[in-house]
């Protein structure tokens, strides 16, 4: 007898709310995800860093909150750091709200707080990050998470235009992380956050070098997905943070 055929994300659809294309996240999110997980994800069409390209993203957050909510997704997942720093401490808890009335009960979560949660989860408080931002933008980051309760070491900078994060090559991250180390070895873990650019592929060689945890933005999402619907099957081998969740 043949065994019953499954569809696609039977065991969870997990939406995505992105300000720019889903790239590198439908990439990074079959590498790890559980048998039976799957994306369901939309785009904002942000074309830049720039106030009123946050504003027009930050317009649509309910009705793409409705849309895949009509859509039966179990977890909605807002995946814009930028967009949430730039407007002060807290504001994902505003957005959060927002989307909980648009949600119909489906938990949802964003970025920032995914990354917040995998620092508590690692007993980080100082953080040694590399993002692609310019100044300005990681200014307003570490205003955001040292509202937070947690420091940073080094804020260090590997910048590239909007349209082509995912071009950055992963050996410059893994080089402005050594640098950043040396030049302040007191740190709890290194975060990488942003969902656009090849962070993934640094996470072990880094961790290997430096015998810390790195947080990929990628792997903090997935994973506050994964915990928020109890969803287990996460194979080791993705670095400490997601091998203390297989664990």
């Amino acid at each position: 007898m043949l065994a019953p055929l499954l569809l696609p994300g039977w065991r969870a659809r997990i939406g995505v709310i992105s300000p720019t294309v889903l790239e590198r996240i439908p990439l990074d999110f079959q590498r790890i995800a559980p048998e039976g997980a799957m994306l369901c994800g939309i785009t904002t069409g942000m074309s830049g860093w720039a106030g009123n390209q946050y504003g027009q993203a930050l317009a649509q957050l309910r009705e793409s909150v409705r849309y895949l909510a009509a859509r039966r997704v179990d977890y909605i997942l807002h995946v814009a750091s930028p967009i949430v720093v730039a407007q002060g401490p807290g504001h994902d808890r505003v957005l959060l709200a927002q989307m909980a009335e648009e949600a119909g009960g489906i938990p949802c979560g964003t970025s920032i707080r995914a990354a917040l949660d995998a620092f508590a989860l690692l007993g980080a408080k100082r953080i040694l990050a590399v993002t692609p931002f310019h100044e300005t933008l990681n200014g307003q980051m570490r205003v955001f998470v040292e509202a937070e309760g947690h420091s940073f070491s080094r804020i260090a900078s590997v910048p590239a235009a909007f349209d082509f994060l995912q071009d950055i090559a992963p050996d410059a991250l893994f080089r402005a992380a050594l640098a950043a180390a040396a030049e302040d070895p007191e740190f709890d873990a290194i975060w990488l956050p942003s969902g656009q650019v090849p962070a993934v592929e640094v996470v072990r060689p880094l961790e290997a070098r430096l015998g810390r945890p790195v947080v990929a933005q990628n792997h903090a999402d997935f994973l506050a997905a994964f915990r928020a619907l109890g969803l287990g099957g996460v194979a080791r081998g993705h670095g400490m943070l997601l091998d203390r969740f297989a664990a």
